[in-house]
C-alpha cells in the first residue's frame, strides 16, 4: 500500500466515524447525538454543600440517591446527580422552565425530616403559624414510619397530603394517637409546623396533612415524604439557572456568529489562495468541524456556550496550519522548484511549526480542564479536540487531497500572493519598543490602581439577568432589592445595568450583588424577578465555599498552563534560550495590554475571560514560534548574513503567514463579538485584543529582542583562566 493510499484510508475512516457518531443508527432512544449544556438548552445547576461536618461517604451517597429519586419523580429527563469531593452534591437538571426551576430548588435541597409531636397544653389554643419548638413535646415518631404519600382533595376540593403508615409501625402509632384523643398533634417538617390538627380518633394505617397548600406545594410535599429524609443537612452553595428562552437565543447567536465568521474566512482564503488551494482549504475547514462534532458525540461530551465559542475559534486555528504550509509552498515555487517538489518540501518543513503552535493550545486546554468546572470545561474540551483535528487535517487530509488533485496536472494554480522583502523591522525597534514598553507599563499600572472588575466567580454573590417591562429603570430595580429586606443586601451596593443585546427580544437588566448575611442567594433571583414583574433569564449564585474553590482553581489553571507552555517553549528551542526568553517577554506584553483594556472598559473578569487570557498566551506564542522556527532554520542554511539581517529576513519570510493567520483567527472572533450575544462579549474582547497585539509583538518585539540579546551575548567579555607558573 502506498503512502497516498494509506492517507486516503485514514481520511475516509475519520470521516465515516464522525458521521456515524453524529447519526448513531444503533441508538433507539431518540436522544440527540450532541448533548447541549444548561447554558444552551436552559436548566438548573445546583451545588449542595453538607452542613454536617465531615459526612461519611455512605451518608453522602445515600443523600445523592434520595435526591436522584426526587428528581426522577419530578419528571426531569437526562438529569445528572453526582457527588463532588467529600462533602458536595452537584445536581444538573436540563430543560426546565423558570417556574419548574424554582420548584426544583425547593425539592432537591430539602432535608424533609418529618416529625409527629404533641402540642403542649399551654399552647393548645395557638395558631399553627405561631407555634415554636417550645410549644411542642419531643418527637414521638418520624417520617420513617411512612410507607407512601400522595396528593388528594378534601371535601372542599382543597389539596391535601394523604399518608400511609408501614404495617410494622401501625400498632404503635395507633396506640400513641389513641391515647392522645382530644389533643393537638403537630406535623413538623424540617423544624416548621405544617399543621397541628386535633386528634379525633385513633389513627393506625393512614392520615392526612392539611394546610393552605397549592396543588404544586401538596405534590412536592408528598414527593419528598415518599423519597425519605436526607441523612445529612445540605445548604445551597451555588446556583446556575438559565431560562429556556436565553438558551435558545444563545444557540441561535452562536450559530449565527459561526456562519458569519466562517463565511468571512471562506471568502478571504478563496480570494487569496485561489479556487483550487483556497477551495481545498475550505473543504478542510468543513472536515475539521465535522471531526470536532463527531468526536464530541463519540465521547458523549456536553457542548456548552464557551465550548461553542471554542468551536468558532477552531475555524481560525485550523486555517492557521494550512496557511503555514501554503506560504511555504509559495516560497519553494518562487525558488524555482516544481509543484510536486514544492508541496513535498512545504508540508515537510511546516509540520514541526504546526505541531508547536497547537501544543500551546493543548497545554492550556489541559490545565483548564483539570482545574476548572462547569461550562469552561466545555471550552477546554472543544479547544483540545479542535487542536487534534486541525493537526490531522493539516498533516494528512489536505496533503492527500492536494496530491490527488495534482496527480496529473503540473500547473501550480496558486496565486503569487503577498511577498514581503527588504523591510527592516529591527532598525525600527528603539522607537516601537519604547512605545510598547510605555503602553504595557501603563496597562499594568492601570490594573494595579483601578483593579479588575471581578465577577461573582471570584467574589461570590449573585449575577442575574432579568427580562423586565419597558418602564423598568435602574432605580426601580435598586428599590426592589431594598424592598426584599434581605439582610446584607442593599440596592445601593448592587451593580445594576441595562443590557443591550440584539440577540434577545425586549428589555434586560443585569444585576450583580454580593453575599447576604442569611444565605438566601438561591431564592434571591426569583424573588427579585417577582418584585419587578420580570423573568429570570439567567441566575448565577456563588456561595463563599464554591467561590473559594473557583478562585483556587482559576489560579492553578493559569499558573500550571503558563508553566507548561513555557517549559515546552524552552525545551523546544534549547539551547537557543534567547528565543525562548524573547517569546516569554512578548507574551507578557500581550497579556498586560489585554488586562489593561479589560480594566479600562470595566469588563468583567470571569472564569471564561480567564480562559480567553490563556488562549491569548497560546496564540501569542504561536506567532513567536513560527518566526523563531524560521530564525533557527536560517541559522543552518543562510551563510554570509549578519544576525540582524538574518532575523529581518526571517520576519519578512513569515510576514504573509503572520498576517493571514491573524485575519483568519480574528474574523470569527469579530463575528463572536458582534453577533454572539452579551454573554460572550467580554470573552471576545479579550481575544480580539490578544490577537491584534500578539501579531504586533511577534513582529516588533520578539525579533528586535532576539537581536538585542544576541548582540549583548557577543559583547560579553570572555573569561580566560590564567595558570600560575
Amino acid at each position: 500500500m502506498t503512502q497516498r493510499s494509506f492517507r486516503g484510508l485514514l481520511v475516509l475512516a475519520a470521516l465515516l466515524a464522525s458521521i456515524l457518531y453524529l447519526w448513531k443508527p444503533w441508538d433507539t432512544t431518540g436522544e440527540p447525538s450532541l448533548k447541549l449544556g444548561l447554558d444552551l438548552q436552559g436548566g438548573l445547576r445546583v451545588v449542595l454543600q453538607s452542613d454536617t461536618p465531615n459526612p461519611t461517604p455512605e451518608d453522602l451517597q445515600a443523600a445523592r440517591r434520595i435526591i436522584e429519586n426526587r428528581v426522577n419523580e419530578f419528571g426531569v429527563s437526562e438529569a445528572l446527580i453526582q457527588t463532588s469531593g467529600s462533602d458536595r452534591i452537584i445536581v444538573e437538571l436540563p430543560g426546565l422552565t423558570t417556574e419548574e426551576q424554582d420548584r426544583a430548588q425547593d425539592l432537591i435541597g430539602q432535608q424533609a425530616v418529618l416529625e409527629f409531636r404533641l402540642v403542649t397544653p399551654a399552647a393548645a389554643n395557638k395558631l399553627d403559624a405561631e407555634m415554636t419548638d417550645a410549644d411542642l413535646e419531643p418527637a414521638a415518631f418520624t417520617g420513617e414510619i411512612l410507607q407512601n404519600a400522595s396528593t388528594v382533595y378534601d371535601q372542599l376540593n382543597r389539596p391535601t397530603v394523604s399518608f400511609q403508615i408501614r404495617s410494622q409501625d401501625a400498632r404503635a402509632f395507633g396506640e400513641f394517637t389513641g391515647g392522645a384523643v382530644g389533643r393537638r398533634m403537630a406535623i413538623v417538617l424540617d423544624g416548621n409546623v405544617v399543621s397541628a390538627p386535633t386528634i379525633n380518633q385513633r389513627i393506625s394505617s393512614d392520615g392526612q396533612i392539611t394546610g393552605q397548600f397549592t396543588v404544586d406545594e401538596a405534590s412536592d410535599l408528598a414527593l419528598v415524604l415518599r423519597s425519605g429524609s436526607l441523612p445529612i443537612s445540605l445548604r445551597t452553595e451555588g446556583v446556575t439557572a438559565v431560562g429556556p428562552t436565553l438558551g435558545r437565543d444563545a444557540v441561535n447567536a452562536g450559530v449565527r456568529a459561526a456562519l458569519i465568521g466562517g463565511a468571512a474566512v471562506v471568502v478571504l482564503v478563496l480570494a487569496y489562495y485561489g479556487p483550487i488551494f483556497g477551495g481545498i482549504l475550505v473543504l478542510g475547514l468543513l472536515y475539521v468541524m465535522l471531526l470536532n462534532l463527531g468526536i464530541l458525540a463519540g465521547l458523549g461530551a456536553t457542548l456548552t456556550l464557551p465550548g461553542l465559542a471554542g468551536l468558532i475559534l477552531t475555524i481560525g486555528a485550523a486555517a492557521d496550519g494550512n496557511i503555514i504550509s501554503f506560504e511555504r509552498i509559495r516560497e519553494e515555487l518562487r525558488a524555482g522548484k516544481s509543484l510536486r517538489l514544492a508541496m513535498k518540501a512545504g508540508f515537510s518543513h511546516s509540520i514541526p511549526a504546526i505541531i508547536d503552535t497547537h501544543m500551546a493550545i493543548l497545554l492550556a486546554a489541559a490545565a483548564l480542564y483539570q482545574y476548572t468546572s462547569g461550562p469552561v470545561r466545555g471550552f477546554a474540551i472543544t479547544l483540545a479536540i479542535g487542536a487534534v483535528a486541525s493537526v490531522f487535517m493539516n498533516s494528512v487530509m489536505v496533503p492527500f487531497v492536494l496530491n490527488t488533485v495534482f496527480l496529473r496536472s503540473r500547473r501550480p494554480l496558486l496565486p503569487r500572493g503577498f511577498h514581503a522583502e527588504g523591510f527592516r523591522f529591527v532598525d525600527k525597534a528603539p522607537v516601537i519598543m519604547s512605545v510598547s514598553l510605555v503602553l504595557a507599563l501603563a496597562s499594568v499600572g492601570f490594573v494595579l490602581v483601578r483593579g479588575l472588575n471581578l465577577s461573582t466567580d471570584f467574589t461570590g454573590g449573585s449575577d442575574i439577568l432579568l427580562s423586565v417591562p419597558e418602564e423598568t429603570s435602574v432605580s426601580s430595580v435598586r428599590s426592589a432589592i431594598d424592598g426584599l429586606g434581605v439582610a446584607g443586601l442593599e440596592g445601593g451596593s448592587a451593580t445594576v445595568q441595562e443590557v443591550r443585546d440584539t440577540t434577545i427580544d425586549g428589555k434586560e437588566m443585569s444585576v450583580r450583588i454580593g453575599l447576604g448575611e442569611s444565605g438566601e442567594g438561591d431564592t434571591f433571583a426569583p424573588n427579585l424577578a417577582e418584585a419587578v414583574n420580570g423573568e429570570v433569564l439567567q441566575n448565577n449564585f456563588v456561595g463563599p465555599s464554591v467561590g473559594e474553590d473557583l478562585r483556587r482553581g482559576a489560579v492553578l489553571a493559569a499558573v500550571v498552563s503558563i508553566l507548561l507552555i513555557l517549559a515546552y517553549v524552552v525545551w523546544r528551542f534549547w539551547p537557543n534560550w534567547i528565543v525562548a526568553v524573547a517569546s516569554i517577554i512578548s507574551t507578557v506584553h500581550d497579556v498586560g495590554i489585554a488586562l489593561g483594556v479589560l480594566a479600562l472598559v470595566g469588563a468583567e473578569f470571569s472564569i471564561p475571560v480567564l480562559s480567553a487570557i490563556l488562549f491569548v498566551i497560546g496564540y501569542s506564542l504561536n506567532d513567536s514560534i513560527i518566526i523563531s522556527d524560521r530564525i533557527r532554520e536560517n541559522l543552518r542554511y543562510s551563510k554570509g548574513m549578519s544576525y540582524r539581517e538574518l532575523v529581518d529576513a526571517s520576519v519578512n519570510q513569515t510576514l504573509s503567514r503572520t498576517l493571514m493567520t491573524s485575519l483568519t483567527t480574528l474574523l470569527p472572533v469579530l463575528a463572536l463579538f458582534f453577533f454572539g450575544g452579551s454573554v460572550l462579549r467580554d470573552f471576545s474582547l479579550v481575544l480580539m485584543v490578544g490577537i491584534v497585539f500578539g501579531t504586533y509583538s511577534s513582529i516588533f518585539i520578539l525579533a528586535p529582542m532576539v537581536v538585542w540579546f544576541k548582540n549583548r551575548q557577543r559583547r560579553a567579555p570572555v573569561k580566560v583562566s590564567r595558570r600560575t607558573a
